[in-house]
């Protein structure tokens, strides 16, 4: 069987989401990606690696079937209308294809480390999947950013997912701010009121769904016979969240600012990061042999204050040593 995925990006995570599709690849799954492309650029690479899981259509298609998001977007910041079109892909993607039975959202910043089917089988019989962040108790920002994490999303094409999906489009239309606001969050703080305003919705269970790094303090990590566990279950998927460039040699992996504990983030370096990280710079290497510019942390997203927050006044060296950044050359 061949499950749907959907996810948007635009150039400067084109080269993370083609190695979340390799990873995919890697587990095994028999899957098709659905893409909606956010630069034309993006799309041309897309085109140009041709891959056969992957199926794009540029953001100018969807603007057109969707006129109303061209008067959004002048509204907003780039961003934030990036985040006000989460709604509307997966429903394009239900509503153009009659025979799929569903699909899932993701975003394009994860790695899987092994099959999605026990996370497929969990929600087997929901309309509607989603899941938590589940923040440790020394860092819940929850009641700011949201209960659950656009990460993963499932929708079964019926009509819960449906009218789901088209309040979900409603309210991102009307708001959808890069900072908290009044009890909303982007596109993500709506997800909070589904359990109890939608039938048949399933949160997650799996410890090893969307490990991310706000909630490795709250599972028990370690590896055993090569795979990650957490709380003794294989970690299926890894949300490399906020990897950004220092400067040409330095990455940042602002795991201290979830303050995941300084033992735990030199294990994840060597366990999670630098493959990660070597498989980025092999993407970007194979893109530039074929003529494309693209770099493998950009965002165009600024967390330099957060950055600056938390570097506490230390040297470089001190940064390398605690785990906070990577050399890459």
């Amino acid at each position: 069987m061949t499950y749907h995925f959907c996810s948007h990006f635009d150039h400067n995570y084109v080269i993370r989401a083609l190695v979340m599709v390799d990873s995919l690849k890697a587990s095994g799954f028999d899957f098709k990606l659905w893409v909606l492309c956010l630069t034309e650029k993006c799309k041309n690479i897309l085109d140009a690696v041709s891959y056969p899981e992957i199926e794009s259509l540029s953001l100018h298609e969807l603007e057109t079937e969707r006129p109303e998001l061209i008067r959004a977007k002048g509204s907003r910041s780039l961003s934030e209308y990036y985040f006000t079109l989460s709604p509307f892909w997966p429903r394009w993607v239900l509503e153009n294809n009659t025979t799929i039975g569903s699909v899932i959202y993701l975003d394009a910043d994860l790695e899987f480390l092994s099959s999605p089917q026990p996370l497929i089988d969990e929600g087997s019989n929901c309309s509607i999947g989603i899941i938590e962040h589940r923040f440790h108790p020394t860092f819940d920002i929850g009641e700011h950013c949201g209960r659950f994490n656009v990460a993963w999303i499932y929708f079964r094409r019926d009509q819960e997912a449906l009218n789901c999906l088209k309040k979900w489009s409603e309210q991102c239309l009307l708001w959808c701010k890069d900072y908290p606001e009044d009890g909303k969050f982007a596109d993500q703080k709506y997800l909070d009121t589904w359990p109890d305003e939608f039938q048949n919705v399933h949160v997650y269970s799996h410890p090893g769904a969307n490990l991310a790094p706000w909630n490795l303090n709250t599972h028990k990590i370690k590896k055993s016979n090569g795979d990650l566990l957490s709380d003794n279950q294989r970690v299926i998927f890894y949300h490399f969240h906020m990897i950004k460039m220092l400067d040409e040699n330095h990455v940042s992996i602002s795991l201290e600012i979830y303050r995941v504990q300084t033992e735990l983030r030199r294990k994840l370096i060597d366990w999670l990061y630098l493959p990660h990280i070597a498989r980025l710079l092999e993407k970007e290497s194979f893109l530039s042999d074929m003529g494309f510019d693209a770099k493998a942390f950009r965002s165009i997203r600024d967390f330099s204050k957060m950055d600056e927050k938390h570097r506490s006044g230390k040297t470089l060296n001190q940064r390398l040593e605690d785990g906070e950044i990577i050399r890459t050359k």
